[in-house]
């Protein structure tokens, strides 16, 4: 008996031993063989192979140099991350096959990058086109509009290191993805960014026939030092008070909205100016309603964008209410007091130019509303406009601009709810 407990444990060691080469010398391979076809542009070295039987390998004092940049950027430790051993051993026949991996993570803690290095000149001197999504981005700070690493230097960073972590979690049975990508910067802050997919196919080559549906987004901001330094510094360079560059600071984020037709409801500003005085945590969710339209926005009314994105804003933890915009025009003058709450009485007046402005009209008289610019709101929750050609065999043909361009769509009958026109 003693014998068979012997080979036993013998037998097991000599497995565990095998899986531990194979897992060595298959990551050795890989990245033998990336060092050998970035050798042209990138020199690649690291100090070591790391392994695990939960499902883990990565390397150690990773080292990525561009010659012809003068730049490099290190990595204590890169991670690539399964739920367990037998996940990670198929991960290449699943690749094979042309399909996603159930689940997967890749780590990196200690990335360090010079501040005054062409790899930080490149992400921060080439300001991104202006838009929504860089507005919180754009600074009153005299002369600057974008702070570059010049300004970074400034306010004392030298070396940026961050800890990044992104992962997913694909489940085929209900198709759905799930991404959730994380990055921690030291002196700066958090960052957290979460997508939820639906109707999800676990074959890529699908997804461009059949896309997939974004069911959520997150985005939070926690512990962000890196605001409360650009405040400091952009103060002293206008000469101004914390509480005036509050104010100041505030007045920049509301007009480069602006600058994109978006005038935020004065709840909204006042929770960003909260904000900005105390920037410990900021979160914004997104719950799209299917079968919407990203590029088509700018043709719905602003509460019906807020309907179909169903936002919820959380200002160090406290609920942001009401979630409300406007849409203005960009040469307009800003003016602050058109957005504070009206009277019952305004409201009344607003509601009264509205039924002038929109009818509601039954879903059976659509074929004599051909050529006509109409709203549909389907029973799921989706919002359609555009132009009515004709109605045939139970469905509604109509074209939708899409950004600079047009699409043409139907929708059937059975399935709209509510059609509204406008006079």
């Amino acid at each position: 008996m003693s014998k068979i407990l012997k080979w036993g444990l013998l037998s097991v060691l000599a497995v565990g031993l095998i899986i531990k080469l194979s897992l060595w010398w298959s990551v050795r391979s890989i990245m033998e063989d990336a060092i050998s076809k970035l050798s042209p542009v990138m020199d690649i070295t690291y100090g070591g192979i790391t392994s695990s039987f939960d499902g883990r390998v990565g390397l150690e004092n990773l080292q990525l140099r561009v010659p012809a940049m003068g730049d490099s950027m290190q990595v204590q430790q890169a991670e690539l991350k399964f739920k367990s051993l037998g996940e990670l051993l198929s991960f290449k026949e699943r690749l094979a096959e042309g399909k996603f991996p159930e689940q997967m993570s890749v780590s990196l803690k200690g990335v360090a990058l010079e501040v005054h290095g062409p790899f930080m000149q490149q992400l921060y001197d080439t300001p991104a086109e202006r838009s929504v999504f860089t507005s919180m981005s754009e600074v009153a700070c005299g002369e600057v509009r974008n702070i570059g690493t010049n300004e970074l230097l400034e306010m004392g960073y030298r070396t940026l290191e961050t800890d990044a972590e992104f992962s997913y979690l694909f489940q085929p049975g209900a198709q759905t993805l799930s991404l959730n990508l994380t990055s921690d910067t030291r002196d700066m802050g958090e960052v957290r960014l979460s997508l939820s997919l639906s109707n999800m196919s676990e074959k890529p080559g699908d997804l461009r026939v059949n896309p997939p549906h974004l069911s959520s987004v997150i985005l939070e901001l926690n512990d962000n030092q890196y605001q409360r330094k650009l405040q400091q510094f952009c103060a002293g360079k206008l000469g101004q008070s914390a509480d005036a560059y509050l104010q100041t600071a505030t007045q920049q984020f509301d007009s480069v909205l602006r600058s994109q037709r978006i005038a935020l409801g004065k709840p909204m500003l006042d929770a960003y100016g909260r904000y900005l005085k105390d920037p410990q945590s900021l979160r914004v969710e997104l719950t799209p309603s299917e079968g919407m339209a990203w590029d088509g926005l700018q043709f719905f009314d602003a509460k019906d964008v807020v309907a179909m994105l169903k936002p919820a804003v959380l200002v160090n933890q406290e609920l942001v209410q009401p979630v409300e915009f406007a849409w203005v025009d960009p040469a307009a003058r800003n003016e602050p007091a058109a957005l504070e709450k009206i009277t019952a009485a305004q409201e009344n007046e607003v509601s009264a130019r509205a039924v002038q402005q929109y009818e509601f009209v039954n879903v059976a008289d659509l074929p004599s509303y051909a050529g006509k610019r109409l709203q549909f709101i389907t029973f799921d929750g989706a919002y359609y406009q555009g132009v009515l050609h004709k109605v045939e065999n139970g469905k509604a043909y109509l074209s939708v601009q899409f950004g600079s361009g047009s699409a043409e769509m139907f929708l059937r009958l059975e399935k709209i709810d509510k059609v509204r026109v406008r006079f």
